[in-house]
């Protein structure tokens, strides 16, 4: 605590404020910028699990309507 003081006399309390801005933001961003990153991978990730399997479901939908138009042609 006496260093913030000491520095607040010798720079001046609106750069110590601009430098513990500038800090907090950057603190910010960047923990920001990995959490982020990670919650969307892993969403991207369950996502194409999730797209693979409709794709699946859509094919097996696509043979069974293919059987019922054939079935009902004859």
């Amino acid at each position: 605590m006496e260093k913030i003081l000491e520095n607040i006399e010798s720079y001046g309390l609106s750069v110590v404020l601009l430098i513990g801005c500038l800090y907090a933001l950057y603190k910010f961003f960047f923990f920001s910028i990995r959490e982020v990153k990670s919650t969307f991978e892993k969403r991207h990730d369950l996502m194409r699990e999730k797209m693979d399997e409709v794709k699946e479901e859509i094919s097996d939908l696509k043979t069974k309507i293919q059987l019922l138009i054939t079935l009902i042609k004859k």
